[in-house]
């Protein structure tokens, strides 16, 4: 607020205290005073009423958006290539495990080696505006059984995923990828 002398009274002179600019709030007395009564019937700490079109000033203005929904609604102009990552997720797991012996330190390392070279390959796709996640597992086959799980928070209409299990006589190895479009 502005502070400055109020001289548009006839003859009188006042101290210095807050002035209304533009619908600013005049004095934190004025505010005290003005919380619960109706609009237009607030009291200065002269006595008089004064007039509360600041006070209607201070009230949030409509606003109203001016942005497009249906772009959101209607999906990816160009739906994610499943088939295409499912054979890259055939090939990169071929060939990287195929004569592979299960060790759990080099498996670890492999799991994410594969991950990297997986996605690296499904961004060559060049789709745009999705997110790419791949997430691998590989274990050892030993006459057990597992199961692996994953939840999301997804649009199904413009999210999907591709996923693929490979096993050979000692290790097995699952891949999954998550395409996830941005509005």
């Amino acid at each position: 607020s502005v502070w400055g002398t109020v001289g548009t009274q006839v003859g009188r002179h006042e101290p210095r205290r807050p002035v209304e600019v533009a619908g600013t709030l005049r004095s934190r007395e004025d505010y005290k005073g003005a919380v619960g009564r109706p609009r237009g019937a607030m009291e200065t700490s002269e006595g008089t009423q004064a007039s509360a079109r600041w006070w209607g000033s201070l009230r949030k203005k409509k606003t109203t958006h001016n942005f497009k929904l249906t772009s959101c609604l209607s999906g990816p102009p160009k739906r994610f290539p499943v088939a295409v990552v499912d054979d890259i997720l055939k090939d990169v797991l071929g060939s990287y495990l195929r004569e592979q012996r299960y060790e759990p330190g080099r498996c670890r390392e492999m799991a994410k080696d594969v991950a990297e070279v997986i996605k690296a390959r499904v961004k060559d796709v060049m789709i745009p505006r999705y997110k790419i996640v791949v997430v691998t597992h590989i274990g050892q086959l030993n006459e057990q059984s597992m199961q692996i799980a994953s939840r999301c928070l997804w649009d199904p209409v413009s999210d999907t995923f591709s996923s693929y299990v490979f096993k050979n006589a000692s290790l097995f190895a699952l891949a999954n990828v998550y395409a996830v479009y941005f509005e």
